[in-house]
């Protein structure tokens, strides 16, 4: 709860509203936004809430039920009328019943723990989805700034070659080069702008936002340093991610529940014992008789008090049958708990390397990156000096742009990736 509590506060924080339907928000608005509306996350809650009801109808099989009935009836003979009438309360209270229902509202409390889990789980999955959108979004801004620049850059470079084809400075090969480059240029920003469009609709449906409103993430420069970024060691990160991933927890507590079913399949063998009472009020005219033959001539009232016991001694093997069956289950729930086990480690570890070659490829092309942006700044001197050629300018942009891609495409996967990481590890 301290955890919900704080997303929902930094969601608060981080939403902006522009616009009558347009809302700019930040990652941790955007878990909060999704953890009150994703139908999924919502399904989980209210899941919740009926598991509740049945955990306080197992709860009231320990009260005793109470009834009560009435009857009037009226008689007429021989221009002469009678009446009767019988008024009473009856209740009974199962006293001992081999403990079934003690096992069933224990079962019924491990079931509302699991859905508590359940509603993690669901919030997991989507903040995966939310992360990487989000990400997607923020890493095509970031290159569409530069796809901008270069725009300008080709943009002056094309009018510049058209004046100097005039003069006879360049080929028209060159030129249309230069040509063929800013249309490139707007091309690429055209692309980078649908795929910001296309996460942003995801991110919208993600958030159960409607379609008439519109979903932006707060810009902001990422400003990440490859050498800076570290990750824990696998032994934590495993260990962290077991005791809070809520998949394992679910499946150990599938155990606890198949242990109560052996239990309540073997209380069938134990008796029960229940106690009853009632009392009874009889109103009639003279005359009137009961059934032990006694002669009511204004009424009565009666009570009466008893104890029943069951003793079970032959069920044609039902109870056995259903003991083997019980057992068996909980066998199995025991395998799927130690397969489940494996598979979660093995899905941890998988990450954790995920997350280290990222930030290998990270580092990789951060230098990378550096270094073409250093050549390519000395192309651009030399070229506008006309000590190189066009093709030689274009192609070390190609080779630029290149290495800028891979940068942005590294960097935010490795963000990515320790973001999923991290939420394996419940640190938000």
């Amino acid at each position: 709860m301290k955890r919900t509590f704080l997303i929902i506060i930094l969601g608060l924080l981080g939403y902006q509203s522009v616009g009558q339907d347009t809302i700019r928000m930040t990652l941790d608005s955007c878990l909060s936004y999704a953890y009150q509306h994703n139908i999924a996350v919502r399904e989980a809650q209210l899941n919740q809430a009926s598991t509740q009801v049945l955990l306080d109808r197992a709860k009231m099989q320990f009260l005793p039920s109470i009834n009560a009935g009435a009857s009037e009836n009226w008689g007429f003979q021989d221009g002469a009328a009678s009446r009767n009438g019988n008024y009473g309360v009856n209740a009974g209270l199962t006293l001992f019943g081999g403990l079934s229902r003690m096992h069933n509202y224990r079962q019924n409390e491990i079931n509302l723990e699991q859905s508590d889990l359940r509603i993690r789980q669901s919030f997991n999955a989507i903040s995966n989805q939310i992360v990487s959108a989000y990400l997607t979004i923020l890493m095509n801004q970031e290159k569409l700034n530069f796809q901008k620049q270069v725009l300008k850059t080709s943009k002056q470079q094309a009018e510049e070659g058209i004046l100097k084809y005039d003069v006879g400075k360049i080929l028209e090969s060159d030129y249309q080069l230069l040509t063929a480059n800013y249309g490139s240029a707007t091309s690429n920003i055209e692309n980078t702008q649908l795929t910001i469009e296309s996460n942003r609709m995801a991110l919208r449906s993600l958030l159960c936002v409607e379609a008439s409103g519109v979903v932006d993430v707060v810009a902001n420069d990422v400003q990440v340093k490859a050498e800076a970024c570290t990750i824990p060691i696998l032994d934590t990160v495993m260990q962290r991610s077991l005791r809070n991933l809520p998949d394992l927890a679910i499946s150990e507590m599938d155990i606890d529940k198949a242990r109560y079913n052996v239990k309540m399949a073997q209380s069938a063998y134990m008796p029960t014992l229940g106690l009853n009472a009632g009392i009874s009020y009889y109103e009639g005219q003279a005359g009137q008789v009961d059934g032990q033959g006694t002669v009511i001539t204004h009424g009565g009232m009666n009570s009466s008090v008893g104890v029943s016991l069951n003793i079970p001694i032959l069920n044609q093997g039902n109870t056995r049958t259903q003991i083997k069956q019980s057992k068996l289950e909980l066998e199995q729930a025991q395998l799927q708990y130690d397969q489940k086990k494996i598979d979660i480690e093995q899905e941890i570890e998988s990450q954790y390397i995920t997350t280290q070659q990222a930030l290998n490829q990270f580092k990789a092309c951060e230098m990378m990156e550096k270094a073409y942006k250093a050549s390519y700044d000395v192309y651009v001197m030399k070229y506008a000096e006309g000590a190189i050629t066009t093709v030689e300018m274009l192609q070390q942009q190609d080779k630029y742009l290149n290495a800028l891609n891979d940068y942005l495409q590294s960097k935010y996967a490795f963000l990515l990736a320790q973001r999923t990481l991290k939420i394996y590890m419940g640190e938000w």
